[in-house]
């Protein structure tokens, strides 16, 4: 088995000793943060089976998951989809889960049972940094990611701790946010972002009202088959383990200002400020200062970790603690999805 020859910081190892056999190697992405850790196969270990390594030692990795938050499990070559959904499997309590009824970009399975694509944004555009389904009353604890096909150039799926993230806005703001909550305001056109159909996954309206009752949804029937939906979200939420304030919402990812000027000029010209497809505001409905959206971006950027993706890796994120976005790329780029562990709203 090849073990990437790309360079990583930070050169401190920890040996993982198991049965009596130094099998993987751990060592922290750098020194200078505790997110993120890196997992390889020992040298001396041969061909490790990281999915038969994590079910042997499943507390161990727990361990280092809530120590580091994201784990990059590199040289172990998961590079097929039904492999690394063994991984999923193993590193998982309960079954992988399925797409969300309320999705807010396209998810197709991708050559094995909930494995998904990760995204089908256009290779030239960036995907901001984000926690999945943080705007939904269900969301996956963890998120696992796996390289099939490394990128040409860039392609980085960057990272960053919420934790950060939230220390960096500044306390008014944040007390805002906590105080009255995010909402969300959705409008399904046709032209731009999901029709409901693609998004609830049926053209049965009943069921997605049903849907939408369940996870505290309001429905607004539009003519020509259009649908508004409203949710109030918290800003902040607790960690489930720990008890930490984490800065878990879509309140900029979601926001018109987050947009580039043409961008917001073309959204506002087509469907006017009623009927954009995304929009949020405090959940009072008073509106977000497009300026505090930008501080909150700000702080985002501060902290985002990347690393350059290698065949066969696999990223374990807690995703109420760890962010996620997507780089620019060129060449192919074949990236895989799995989300586990649903969390709600208490």
């Amino acid at each position: 088995m090849s073990i990437s020859n790309r360079p990583l910081r930070g050169d401190r190892r920890r040996e993982v000793v198991l049965s009596g056999a130094a099998l993987v190697d751990v060592r922290p992405w750098s020194e200078a943060r505790s997110v993120l850790a890196v997992a390889s196969p020992a040298a001396a270990a041969g061909y490790v089976d990281l999915a038969a390594w994590i079910r042997a030692h499943r507390p161990r990795v727990d361990a280092l998951l809530l120590e580091h938050r994201a784990l990059l499990f590199r040289g172990f070559g998961v590079d097929a989809p039904e492999r690394f959904a063994e991984v999923v499997a193993a590193a998982s309590d309960g079954d992988p889960l399925d797409a969300p009824g309320d999705e807010s970009t396209p998810r197709a399975e991708a050559g094995a049972k909930r494995v998904y694509a990760s995204t089908f944004y256009p290779q030239h555009q960036t995907i901001d940094m984000h926690n999945e389904g943080a705007y939904c009353f269900t969301w996956p604890r963890k998120i696992f990611f796996c390289c099939i096909t490394a990128p040409g150039g860039r392609g980085e799926t960057p990272i960053c701790d919420v934790r950060r993230v939230l220390a960096r806005i500044p306390l008014e703001i944040q007390a805002r946010f906590e105080a009255r909550g995010v909402r969300y305001v959705r409008n399904y056109n046709a032209g731009v972002g999901l029709t409901w159909q693609q998004a609830f996954y049926t053209d049965d309206r009943a069921k997605v009202e049903a849907y939408c009752k369940a996870h505290a949804i309001e429905v607004e029937w539009l003519d020509g088959e259009r649908l508004r939906t409203v949710a109030v979200r918290p800003a902040v939420q607790r960690h489930p383990i720990t008890g930490e304030r984490l800065w878990f919402n879509h309140a900029a990812f979601f926001h018109l200002a987050a947009r580039e000027a043409d961008v917001r000029q073309a959204l506002v010209s087509t469907y006017g400020e009623d009927g954009l497809p995304f929009q949020t505001f405090y959940g009072d409905g008073s509106p977000i200062d497009p300026a505090d959206v930008r501080t909150i971006l700000d702080a985002y950027d501060a902290e985002r970790i990347l690393f350059p993706w290698a065949r066969g890796d696999v990223l374990l994120l807690d995703n109420m603690t760890v962010a996620h976005g997507r780089e620019p790329f060129e060449g192919a780029r074949r990236v895989v999805v799995a989300l586990s562990e649903p969390q709600s709203v208490s």
